[in-house]
């Protein structure tokens, strides 16, 4: 693969290749997940891995029991690929949920699994194919439980096309014999769950049928009566939901994939039992499922050893070396070796938009504009991960179509040697020869015998001055990796639930916050069992707030409300733009709270600045952004800095509410207490704060000498500047007449003794 000469080297040539870097994307995003065909892909790489996950997915359509495999490996080694690959492979034959960055609060698990759950079967089916069909996973299920009612042998896509020229009682009626239907093998399952199943073959009830069976508590009255149900999805009756679509995708005769990936903060006890208690719920309760669960090494560590013997027997391989005599099922994810490198970085090099320019500029190097140089170069050296190699790429590509001339530096560096006092310190010319040079030169040289692995190529000053001004700033990487990850929230048709703008709001706190924040749990679902969302209290600096998230409506809000009446001004309460208030004991109830508290409804733009920011957070724990070729380094630190200063996290309007409900609170102007000499003096006095009062000249006494110049800073309102509050001097009793000053020489009379403020004389 012989690079071609470059005729066309200078930088105007160059710099359309600059915006068509194939490696920038070194990670796959939950975006590209569900577009997965057009995400470039090396088969190839983690073919055994993958091979693995295959089986368990084939096993599971042949037995229907459910299984369970951790897919254990670095930052950066491909889990997230290797999801993604796994849908679009299986194509039509499986269901795909994918629910990143669960909760902290257990209790949330389910609500939050099923949301994530339903959200994941709104996204389009695939065809045997791979292409998109023009119906969701969610409407392929439909249809598959209402095939026994058709009676007719069509495929899903011919039973789409004949749905749509069904008139609307035909409809359903059809869809209530399907009901019955499934009501008679499934008695246990609530009816308004069925109806709303098969409502999604509504179009106009697809989208609110969805919603309900997701958990939304958000619904108006008009919705619930348009579906025909009475009340959202009870909190008790979600993990039955759960249950069912694992048995229904099996009468379709497809396993259902669910990945738990990003589980970096599953590390507490109560955590471990709530995921525990689901997975026991889809091994013994339900059947169908292939549970993926994306670990780091370090956690999978934590899970390894808090997980039960009784689970480890459900999911385990018997092992009498493991903890508790079971080994539980792992797929690693391996670093890639060289042939492998160079595999990926062909996939990338072959990008469609990179060949076109190619062909424009009549160049036929298939690797332009990097040079074999730099092939061989970054392939290598020992094994390593992929997010790293393609990094590593990127950097180098910038590099090569950075829009300066060409860079002139000798083929070795030898040594550097002091030139003599009184010697020419002008270095000798370089030949046109030596001009051409390649960037990176060779320090150490190649031994005969000893075997050597990759040769060490360091760059020469001046091509490190070029790498480092190739390097994009961090902030500018940030910005752009958080708009994506913005447009793709806003992309998603489903809206956040409570929980998990409660999840984005502590997210916010803990960013935007320097000083380690304590986080502890705000007592509702203590008291109100069917709690749809968040109450937490976050304690940093001195101060202390409370952040209570919730998309109830009717009595659900009003019991969030009815506990939230003792708060004194230190409450937040969140709710989501598509959950409306109404009803007059809950506007009675919210204005009560407002009157002390703050009450903010979340736009859906901020809600998406929000759950990118949980996305990314995620993303930096993972170790997404370690190998990022920016200035400073992709550091956790540096990371966390760019987004605390983003200002468009900065600008939220959640933000601004925090800080101020946060801030300490200025005590309230009062007037200074008179003293208990002149209470007894004059019992009506009051202090005033207004101007200073003189008291009346006293006939025959001296005037009194001014006091210091810094305790009386009066000056002129006009200027802008108040003068302290001073008190007001006792008035003498109006009975008695101003006694005159002794003149000097005379024995002052005895002062009276006053009796102690125990005595009945009290301030």
């Amino acid at each position: 693969m012989k690079a071609a000469p470059l005729p066309h080297s200078s930088p105007k040539t160059m710099s359309p290749y600059a915006a068509l870097n194939p490696f920038i994307l070194t990670s796959v995003g939950e975006n590209d997940l569900w577009n997965s065909a057009a995400f470039p892909d090396v088969p190839y790489i983690h073919s055994v891995p993958f091979g693995a996950l295959k089986i368990a997915v084939d096993q599971v359509r042949a037995q229907r029991r459910s299984q369970v495999r951790f897919v254990r490996g670095a930052g950066g080694s491909g889990k997230s690929h290797l999801f993604a690959r796994l849908r679009r492979e299986c194509a039509d034959s499986i269901f795909y949920a994918y629910a990143p960055n669960p909760p902290l609060q257990p209790e949330a698990l389910e609500n939050f699994i099923l949301s994530r759950f339903v959200s994941s079967l709104r996204h389009p089916a695939r065809g045997k194919d791979g292409s998109e069909s023009p119906y969701s996973q969610l409407r392929l299920l439909a249809y598959a439980l209402l095939k026994p009612v058709i009676e007719q042998e069509l495929t899903y896509p011919e039973l789409h096309e004949a749905w749509a020229g069904i008139a609307l009682e035909s409809r359903k009626e059809l869809i209530h014999q399907a009901v019955q239907l499934l009501e008679a093998e499934h008695p246990m399952v609530p009816r308004s769950v069925l109806r709303c199943l098969l409502n999604v073959l509504r179009e106009d009830k697809e989208h609110l049928a969805a919603q309900w069976l997701s958990g939304a508590a958000y619904l108006t009255e008009n919705e619930l009566k348009f579906l025909g149900v009475p009340e959202p999805l009870a909190r008790g009756e979600m993990g039955l939901v759960i249950q069912l679509f694992g048995k229904l995708a099996a009468q379709a005769g497809s396993p259902v994939v669910l990945v738990l990936d990003q589980l970096d903060l599953i590390s507490t006890p109560p955590q471990f039992d709530e995921m525990q208690r689901l997975l026991f719920t889809l091994i013994d309760q339900s059947e169908n499922w292939v549970v993926l669960i994306g670990l780091v090494a370090e956690r999978f560590a934590m899970w390894d050893a808090a997980l039960t013997q009784a689970l480890r027997g459900r999911v385990g391989v018997p092992d009498s070396n493991a903890p508790l005599g079971f080994r539980l099922p792992v797929v690693d994810m391996l670093p890639i070796a060289n042939e492998q490198k160079r595999l990926l970085l062909n996939c990338r090099l072959e990008a469609p938009a990179l060949l076109a320019q190619r062909q424009k500029d009549g160049i036929t190097s298939t690797i332009h504009p990097l040079l074999d140089e730099d092939i061989a170069r970054l392939t290598a050296g020992g094994a390593i991960f992929p997010r790293h190699l393609l990094a590593a790429a990127a950097e180098a590509y910038a590099t090569r179509t950075l829009e300066a001339p060409p860079v002139q530096q000798p083929k070795e560096v030898v040594a550097i040697v002091t030139a003599p006092a009184g010697s020419s310190a002008t270095p000798p010319p370089v030949s046109a020869k030596e001009e051409t040079a390649p960037v990176a030169v060779r320090v150490v040289e190649e031994a005969t015998e000893a075997p050597v692995t990759a040769p060490v190529l360091v760059p020469p000053p001046a091509a490190a001055a070029l790498q480092a001004a190739a390097k994009t700033p961090l902030a500018e990487k940030i910005d752009a990796l958080l708009k994506q990850a913005v447009d793709t929230a806003k992309a998603d048709a489903s809206a956040a639930s409570a929980i998990d703008l409660g999840e984005r709001a502590r997210d916010l706190i803990e960013l935007m916050v320097a000083p380690p924040v304590t986080i502890s749990e705000g007592d509702i679902r203590k008291s109100y069992d069917n709690f749809d969302g968040a109450d937490r209290w976050f304690e940093w600096g001195g101060g202390k707030m409370r952040v209570v998230t919730s998309d109830a409506m009717r009595g659900s809000l009003i019991a969030v409300l009815e506990r939230l009446q003792d708060a004194t001004g230190d409450t937040l309460l969140l709710r989501h733009a598509v959950a409306p208030v109404s009803g007059q004991l809950t506007m009675e109830l919210l204005n009560t709270f407002k009157a002390k508290n703050t009450f903010h409804h979340v736009a859906g733009s901020e809600a998406a600045v929000l759950a990118a920011l949980g996305h990314m957070l995620a993303a930096q724990r993972e170790g997404s952004y370690d190998q990022l070729a920016t200035e400073p380094p992709a550091t956790k630190d540096h990371v966390l800095a760019a987004l605390r200063n983003h200002p468009l996290l900065r600008g939220l309007r959640l933000w601004e509410l925090i800080q101020k409900i946060h801030a300490p609170k200025q005590p309230p102007q009062t007037a200074p207490t008179a003293s208990v000499l002149a209470s007894i003096v004059n019992p009506a006095a009051k202090p005033v704060t207004a101007t200073v009062v003189k008291p009346p000249p006293v006939p025959g006494a001296k005037p009194s000498p001014p006091p210091p110049t810094s305790m009386t800073a009066a000056r002129p309102a006009a200027s802008g500047v108040v003068t302290k509050p001073v008190a007001r001097p006792p008035t003498p009793p109006a009975t008695r007449p101003p006694v005159a000053k002794p003149p000097p020489g005379v024995p002052r009379p005895p002062a009276a003794k006053l009796p102690p403020p125990s005595q009945g004389n009290t301030v």
